[in-house]
């Protein structure tokens, strides 16, 4: 595709990416080839961004790697306010793409990851640290600084069976449960993190010195392990889709495995999430005011 420049009426573009191909030109502008130009490829599969002008001269590359298969979204949203600001245009308007819930920037914020009441978070288990092989086993880190409401906190499955094992938020309190077998509740001591530790036969939850024990049915090979050779295997973060969920927390990380999962990395996600930042009061981030 080329375009005239002269006939432009938008200044920003989106799109998603897919390729194999670890380098190469995504796209190229210039008003003048020699003096001004600009362009946007991959380079060993990462984003790379080149910009040659009177004024500048720079190349930047930045980003994980894009060259495996699946669609990309152009560049992830940064997660900030502006203020004091003044744009070209005096009459500006938001854009109509832009998400119907907007955070509130009149409210103060710490480091973290904030999900409002009915967002979420969706990784694929096979792009996350995978289990030990011998013996099985595999760990969820979170820190849990702020939670309120119930609904779903964290779940194991896949799109079709959501359910293999989840942590639900209630009174208070972490549910475990697997499948439709009873589960055990720990009550929530904020601040303090809270772990999963998965094995073929048992999961374990604890917060501090507090733990409870869940058995896992022995039906063959153990559900879990099944869950992590299947391409669908899924990890959500907060409510489920087409859940009614009131659940609102922050977490001042997520680990699997001792490594910190990245939502902005995440296989799709609410456009709500705070992905770095949370509100010192859980209340004030639901805000629709901008």
């Amino acid at each position: 595709m080329t375009f005239d420049l002269t006939k432009i009426t938008k200044t920003s573009s989106s799109f998603e990416i897919r390729t194999w191909d670890p380098e190469g030109v995504i796209f190229y502008g210039d008003t003048n080839p020699k003096d001004d130009w600009f362009m946007l490829g991959l380079r060993d599969g990462r984003p790379e961004i080149q910009l040659h002008n009177p004024w500048a001269q720079l190349t930047v590359g930045a980003g994980p790697r894009l060259d495996d298969g699946r669609w990309h979204q152009l560049i992830p949203a940064l997660d900030g306010c502006l203020r004091q600001d003044s744009w070209l245009d005096k009459q500006a308007e938001i854009s109509a793409s832009a998400p119907t819930n907007l955070r509130s920037c009149d409210v103060e914020s710490n480091p973290g990851i904030f999900l409002p009441p009915g967002t979420h978070a969706e990784f694929n288990l096979r792009d996350i640290p995978q289990p030990h092989a011998e013996p099985w086993a595999f760990s969820l880190d979170l820190g849990l600084e702020q939670a309120a409401g119930s609904g779903h906190l964290l779940v194991l499955g896949t799109p079709e069976n959501p359910s293999w094992l989840s942590l639900y938020l209630q009174d208070q309190k972490v549910v475990l449960s697997s499948g439709s077998g009873p589960g055990l509740d720990l009550p929530l001591v904020l601040g303090l993190p809270l772990q999963l530790k998965l094995s073929m036969s048992r999961v374990i939850l604890s917060q501090g010195l507090k733990m409870e024990v869940l058995a896992l049915p022995s039906l063959g090979p153990a559900p879990l392990l099944n869950l992590w050779d299947q391409p669908q295997g899924r990890l959500f973060l907060g409510a489920l889709p087409g859940e009614d969920s009131s659940t609102s927390f922050c977490l001042n990380g997520l680990w699997a495995q001792g490594q910190r999962l990245d939502v902005d990395r995440a296989l799709n996600r609410s456009h709500d999430i705070w992905t770095h930042s949370c509100p010192q009061n859980p209340g004030n981030g639901t805000d629709a005011s901008h």
